[in-house]
C-alpha cells in the first residue's frame, strides 16, 4: 500500500545510508508507506503505536522473506488490524 507522503531530505539521506549499511535494497524500506503506517497507528490507536507497529511491520515481512510485496502485505495487514481497533471503539 503506497503513500504519496514528502519525504523530508534528511530522513532521505538517512534512509539511504540504513539501506547501504545494512545491504538493502532501496525497494524494502518504503519510506512513504512506512510513515503513512504510523501515522494511522498514532491516530486510530495511541501515538506510541507508531513505532511498534512499524517495527512489527519490518519483523512481519522479515518472517516472510522481506521482498517488497510481502513488506507491502505485513503493512497492509497492520493497517487493517489498526481499521478494525478503530471499530471496535
Amino acid at each position: 500500500m503506497a503513500d504519496d507522503r514528502e519525504v523530508p531530505p534528511e530522513l532521505a539521506a538517512w534512509t539511504e545510508t540504513l539501506v547501504y549499511e545494512f545491504g538493502l535494497d532501496a525497494e524494502q524500506v518504503p519510506i512513504g508507506s512506512i510513515l503513512g503506517l504510523a501515522a494511522v497507528a498514532a491516530h486510530g490507536v495511541t501515538r506510541p503505536a507508531a513505532p511498534l507497529s512499524a517495527f512489527v511491520a519490518g519483523l512481519v515481512a522479515g518472517q516472510h522473506g522481506a521482498t517488497p510485496e510481502e513488506i507491502a502485505a505485513a503493512i497492509g495487514e497492520i493497517r487493517a488490524l489498526i481499521a478494525d481497533h478503530e471499530g471496535a471503539e
